[in-house]
């Protein structure tokens, strides 16, 4: 049963793939592909242990995404200006694709920069523009880390806000460390809290564990030397992701969602001259109210919503391909994932 099972999932991989690969050679109007990613890390990188599952890509899985890209003749280009060019309604080429990369990790300069600038590829980061030049992160990682870390004092008061979601994944007694595939569950639940909730539980748990906090010697977001380095090649360009990755749709206060969106952007914009006015919504998550302040300030607004974009598409509805090492560490996966977004 097992085995059949195996060669059924590896057919089905071969089909999409080679459905994938068709699709993309026999376009018949000009394509934008616009690639996903959040952290580049290498295997073995220690930060991998407390990383969400889909998140993390190999700088050698990048490279291998380049190179089949370069294969099916397709033009790197940087977002921004296909949309603009788009726009205009001036030429574009018959198949495009955009590298970008989602949340401003610091991994991306470390990791992701060095083979994007060797094979001179264009790319867009999109910025959670208060958390540069900070030892901050989000609280997924947060999370994690202190639920697969030994010796955390799980059994604290300061713990308690925190059992109920695990007792959902991990029957009771739940003790720490949890496994990797466990804590990612448990983020997932706590997704029905609210992103300031979260983090004011977290404080919490800090203000009575110092030593769990995070520190400035595990510096996870960019730093702005980083920016401008990456900048002064020309190679990136940056948009605007919120102020704190807070979720649009879990926001009330009016004054918060105008910050979160339109601030947003005057921070990149001191941060650096390579600002591009390209926002994205954390987790895909759009409001009619967000919408509405995007649009007013942007050119363009990328989706969680999985495809390709045809010239003469809508600019504030743009789709991607979201990738990690598991849905693309070879060729042959990356066109399955292409096909199966693309079905």
């Amino acid at each position: 049963m097992a085995l059949s099972k195996f060669f059924f999932k590896e057919g089905a991989l071969v089909i999409l793939a080679v459905f994938g690969w068709v699709r993309i050679k026999l376009i018949a109007k000009p394509t934008l592909l616009i690639l996903t990613y959040h952290r580049i890390l290498p295997p073995g990188d220690p930060q991998r242990n407390s990383e969400q599952a889909g998140m993390v890509t190999s700088p050698e899985t990048l490279q291998k995404h380049i190179q089949l890209i370069k294969r099916l003749g397709a033009e790197p280009v940087h977002l921004d200006e296909w949309l603009e060019k788009n726009r205009q309604g001036q030429r574009v080429p018959s198949l495009a694709v955009a590298f970008t990369f989602d949340d401003g990790w610091r991994d991306n300069y470390e990791h992701a920069y060095p083979v994007l600038r060797t094979h001179q590829i264009p790319f867009t980061i999109f910025l959670v523009s208060k958390l540069i030049d900070t030892d901050k992160t989000f609280w997924p990682e947060q999370v994690l880390r202190l639920l697969v870390t030994d010796n955390v004092p799980s059994e604290d008061k300061c713990f308690h806000w925190l059992r109920p979601y695990i007792n959902v994944v991990v029957n009771e007694p739940a003790h720490f460390p949890l496994d990797l595939a466990d804590a990612n569950l448990v983020i997932g639940e706590l997704k029905r809290l609210d992103d300031e909730t979260i983090y004011r539980n977290l404080e919490l748990i800090y203000d009575v564990h110092p030593c769990l906090a995070p520190n400035s010697d595990s510096r996870a977001i960019l730093s702005s030397s980083e920016l401008d380095e990456m900048a002064a090649s020309g190679l990136a360009h940056y948009g605007a992701h919120t102020q704190h990755h807070y979720r649009l749709n879990r926001l009330t206060d009016e004054n918060q969602i105008n910050a979160e969106i339109l601030e947003c952007m005057d921070d990149i914009k001191s941060l650096s001259s390579a600002h591009v006015p390209v926002f994205c919504y954390p987790n895909g998550d759009i409001t009619h109210k967000g919408q509405r302040l995007v649009q007013s300030a942007y050119r363009a607004a990328c989706t969680i919503k999985t495809g390709w974009n045809r010239s003469g598409c809508d600019p504030y509805d743009l789709h991607r391909f979201s990738l990690h090492d598991g849905n693309s560490f070879s060729p042959q996966r990356l066109l399955a994932t292409i096909g199966r977004g693309l079905l």
